[in-house]
């Protein structure tokens, strides 16, 4: 396929698939990405849009070429109304954080303001919907925006799925503010949701916010949070967690004391406390915790 700046009547007739651009699109010449930008929008200015374009005008806001930096950023200002995936949304999202020039910066915000103010309302609605499973995929479209503020909102939600959605989604998020939202689930009636709220608390390297309701958690009723409680440990610092591990190596299950270890053994050798109940636990009764607690101290 030959690319060209000058519309054809085979271009009317057969517009090109993104596809059909991808190779030109990529090309090391700038001249030729410029080209094959140019016929990508040409083609949804005529109302014929390629599956894909909106995305991969957003990625070509992080070309090297200030050109094609420049095409990009006025195609999606001129055409908002172009479909953007979860690709597209990273790509603005990088683009508004770390572009290259305050034009595409600035192109990337407005976008993503857009984008959050329109999918915010309907994602409200989506919030407030009966079915489950609607309102899961409402956090997580919120999520995908970066739209913390909106999927706090559904931290009190009725169903412990949504609320396992809201602590995973805070976690990829990571805002400060989250944080607050992820104390509170924490604390959640539902086990469900404090598995799911201590991963995520893990995930952000259990932050001095959280550390207190983290460790409590070695001491929670259900086993299973007992031991992601003890596997999230081992993600805050020694001082938050040495003490609430080595109660759980007294825990009744042992799968809650094999966690323990796991998450002791990284501090056996700076940390005496810690090496002092790895070597207790080599009297453990159960043999695998015994076996495990010999490979930390080896």
């Amino acid at each position: 396929m030959t690319i060209t700046d000058h519309r054809s009547r085979s271009d009317i007739l057969d517009p090109p698939a993104l596809a059909d651009l991808e190779g030109h699109l990529r090309a090391a010449e700038p001249e030729e990405r410029v080209a094959a930008l140019r016929t990508l929008v040409r083609t949804a200015r005529d109302g014929h849009v390629p599956g894909g374009t909106g995305d991969a005008l957003a990625w070509a806001l992080a070309d090297q070429d200030a050109g094609v930096r420049r095409i990009a950023a006025a195609a999606l200002r001129e055409l908002p109304e172009l479909y953007l995936g979860d690709d597209g949304v990273r790509a603005l999202r990088l683009a508004a954080a770390h572009g290259r020039d305050p034009d595409v910066r600035s192109t990337a915000s407005d976008l993503l303001d857009t984008l959050v103010r329109g999918a915010s309302e309907l994602y409200a609605q989506g919030l407030q919907d009966d079915e489950t499973h609607v309102r899961v995929q409402a956090v997580l479209g919120l999520v995908a925006l970066g739209a913390g503020g909106e999927v706090a909102e559904a931290a009190d939600d009725p169903a412990r799925e949504v609320r396992a959605a809201v602590a995973e989604g805070l976690a990829r998020l990571a805002t400060p503010a989250g944080l607050a939202v992820l104390d509170h689930l924490l604390a959640d009636h539902d086990p469900v949701v404090r598995m799911a709220a201590l991963d995520a608390a893990a995930e952000l390297g259990v932050p001095e916010r959280l550390a207190a309701r983290v460790a409590a958690a070695v001491t929670h009723p259900g086993w299973q949070v007992r031991r992601r409680a003890a596997l999230a440990l081992g993600a805050a610092t020694p001082e938050t967690a040495i003490p609430p591990l080595v109660h759980a190596l007294r825990d009744r299950i042992v799968d809650v004391r094999r966690a323990a270890v796991q998450s002791l053994e990284q501090w056996a050798a700076d940390h005496p406390r810690a090496l002092t109940a790895l070597t207790e636990a080599l009297a453990d009764p159960d043999p695998g915790v015994r076996t495990q607690a010999r490979w930390s101290l080896a």
